[in-house]
């Protein structure tokens, strides 16, 4: 494997893969097709529940079957929700597309933290992993910035034909996908070419069994995951909604979609704060994040389209500041044999608390904005 050129890979299929001209202003466009706020509170409750059944056995496929062939699942999975939501007419079409974007999300969730570390164990160079991993942030974040940016063009052209683009862009992620190397590092990963379909079901129970075993010997990183996907949470419905708050605030058509740039680009920022951020305590590091997507959350009360872009940008720094620390922490605790199984619990985590804030939030969001 050459790890240059899988590192480039990685990193393509972080702009590529994530870059939306529809999804990116889901909420926006569902509201102007006459969805209202709790109907899309309703929806990203049902992806996350959807999510939350499929976060644990996508990440054993992943590690069972390989890392590859699960990122590949991953932008299939983009390219049916994308079509899914391109044909919906009604709150059950717009579920089944969430419920394909949510499997699309889970099969990439956990697998590309556990692809990107292993490559770089294998090619001895795992100390790397958190500059890799604040750079792979910093692209999904600039792919979701770029985005909201096609706000306008999302609404000038259509939900229709821009869900058909973003059809086009996942199946161009699918190739790049397709191009990367499988990481072998242990024994066990040597042997996925030789397995046969009667195995799968043992090599899956096992993958549980031993994933289970580590998080009962490890209980405090369940509490840094919680804590993790909390933050992750607030930051997620406070962005999602800020779509929808900042023109009823009073934000121009013209000017959403670079204030909605701005709020992600605070990602990237983030992103990169967490590689100095790392010099200090965790947990200094992790109050400081958490006390900063409080303060992030309270300056949309305020009704001023610029103090709430603020709010949104500085959430979203401080979230991504804390999830790429996150991140590096747990994959340097993991076992590579259960690697993306492991991160997948964390990532359900997440998709637990969106589950019980996401309806709150909706309604919350009506009220206040």
């Amino acid at each position: 494997m050459n790890l240059k050129q899988q590192i480039r890979r990685l990193l393509a299929l972080e702009l590529v893969g994530n870059f939306r001209v529809a999804g990116g202003v889901w909420v926006l466009l569902l509201v102007g097709r006459g969805f209202s706020l709790v109907q899309v509170g309703l929806a990203e409750a049902f992806f996350h529940a959807v999510s939350l059944c499929g976060e644990i056995p996508s990440g054993m496929a992943a590690d069972v079957l390989g890392r590859k062939k699960a990122m590949m699942a991953s932008q299939a999975m983009f390219i049916l929700s994308s079509l899914a939501m391109l044909l919906s007419r009604t709150m059950a079409g717009v579920c089944a597309a969430m419920a394909l974007s949510a499997l699309a999300y889970n099969l990439a969730s956990g697998t590309r933290e556990a692809l990107t570390y292993d490559s770089l164990v294998q090619g001895g160079a795992e100390g790397a992993y958190l500059r890799v991993s604040s750079l792979q942030n910093s692209l999904w974040r600039l792919a979701s910035g770029l985005s909201t940016l096609c706000a306008g063009l999302a609404v000038a052209i259509g939900y229709q034909a821009g869900y058909a683009a973003d059809a086009l862009l996942a199946l161009a992620g699918l190739l790049l996908a397709g191009s990367l190397a499988e990481p072998v590092v242990t024994a066990a990963q040597a042997q996925r070419a030789g397995q046969r379909l009667r195995d799968l079901p043992r090599l899956v129970a096992s993958c549980a069994r031993e994933a289970a075993g580590f998080l009962h010997a490890h209980p405090r990183l369940s509490v840094l995951m919680l804590y993790n996907a909390l933050v992750g949470a607030l930051a997620t419905l406070l962005r999602f909604f800020l779509q929808d708050g900042l023109i009823r605030a009073g934000a121009s058509p013209a000017l959403l979609g670079p204030l909605l740039l701005a709020i992600e680009l605070g990602g990237v920022a983030g992103a990169r704060l967490a590689l100095p951020l790392s010099r200090l305590p965790y947990r200094a590091a992790g109050l400081m994040c958490g006390l900063g997507t409080l303060a992030g959350l309270l300056l949309p009360l305020s009704g001023s389209v610029l103090q709430m872009a603020a709010g949104g940008f500085l959430a979203v720094v401080c979230d991504d500041a804390f999830q790429t620390l996150t991140d590096a922490r747990l994959n340097n605790c993991f076992p590579s044999d259960q690697r993306a199984t492991l991160i997948s619990v964390s990532s359900m985590c997440f998709s637990l608390v969106m589950i019980a804030l996401s309806p709150l939030a909706g309604a919350a969001a009506g009220f206040v904005f």
